[in-house]
């Protein structure tokens, strides 16, 4: 089996990892990852069967390592008689009604405790990137609504790293902060925007930027 791993703009991805697990035996798979031109090779002729390919790439975020899932050009699986391509590319994976997540970073939004006359995913927020994020690029300006979640309200698909957050409900502008963890002593400032990280807390197992907003 062989292919080729590349981001959203064509370019290769080196030491991507690409995982062929076979399907009739449990526990049995072949791992490789991408060279600098974005190619791998695999050996899936042992055990036979078919194999099912997933691939990922991981991203250094401060003390925090993520891992991504890439998006397949083709999910079907492969006969390990026959072999095959299957390539892969680094991009968010789309946002739906069924799956409200993405593959990258989560900002939930939630009301100010005094404040409850504020429906969460009527807020447009403005995300400008500050200094580089964890893909090592500068970024670019997010503009959006988070979606209702089991989660709570969430703006999925934001790469992780610092932020200048503003927030706007029925064209007003908004008050913003962060929301502080569970035990956290800090108190943070409100004001018309907020900048800061992505973190770790409350029930996420990955960074997550955590704001609350009021009038």
């Amino acid at each position: 089996m062989t292919g080729r791993v590349v981001d959203a703009a064509g370019q290769p991805v080196k030491n991507a990892t690409v995982i062929a697990d076979n399907t009739l035996f449990y526990n049995t798979n072949v791992i490789g990852s991408t060279d600098a031109n974005g190619k791998y090779k695999l050996d899936i002729s042992q055990p036979r069967g078919t194999w099912n390919v997933t691939a990922k790439v991981n991203l250094k975020y401060g003390d925090y390592t993520v891992g991504i899932d890439l998006i397949p050009e083709n999910p079907k699986l492969l006969a390990g008689t026959e072999g095959g391509v299957r390539n892969f590319t680094f991009k968010p994976k789309p946002v739906t009604s069924a799956d409200p997540y993405g593959s990258l970073g989560h900002v939930i939004v939630t009301p100010s405790i005094d404040t409850s006359d504020i429906d969460e995913t009527k807020i447009e927020l403005t995300l400008t990137p500050v200094g580089k994020l964890a893909d090592g690029s500068a970024g670019r300006v997010i503009q959006g609504r988070p979606r209702r979640t089991g989660d709570g309200a969430l703006l999925a698909n934001v790469m992780w790293g610092t932020y200048r957050v503003t927030a706007t409900y029925e064209g007003q502008p908004l008050q913003i902060s962060r929301r502080p963890r569970p035990g956290e002593d800090e108190d943070y400032a409100w004001g018309r925007s907020y900048t800061g990280p992505f973190v770790e807390g409350f029930y996420k197992t990955q960074p997550t930027l955590f704001l609350e907003v009021r009038r």
